[in-house]
């Protein structure tokens, strides 16, 4: 059986969410840390993965702002 490795990165195309998988769990509920950005928590508040919506929206923003500064 071959061991997943954590952390790892999913992205979902279709929704355009991308998923930091910090360790394994169920969530039992999430931080909004901004606008499209939670931070989700698992069993006794431990941290298990953070959530960006609209992630290529948002990271097109930020790409394009950068390159306004070179």
């Amino acid at each position: 059986m071959k061991e997943r490795r954590i952390p790892r990165v999913l992205y979902d195309e279709e929704s355009d969410i991308l998923y930091v998988v910090i360790a394994e769990g169920e969530e039992e509920g999430f931080i909004e840390l901004a606008p499209d950005i939670n931070l989700e928590i698992g069993e006794k508040g431990k941290i298990i993965g953070i959530e960006i919506v609209n992630a290529k929206k948002l990271m097109e923003k930020k790409t394009t702002k950068i390159l306004e500064q070179l």
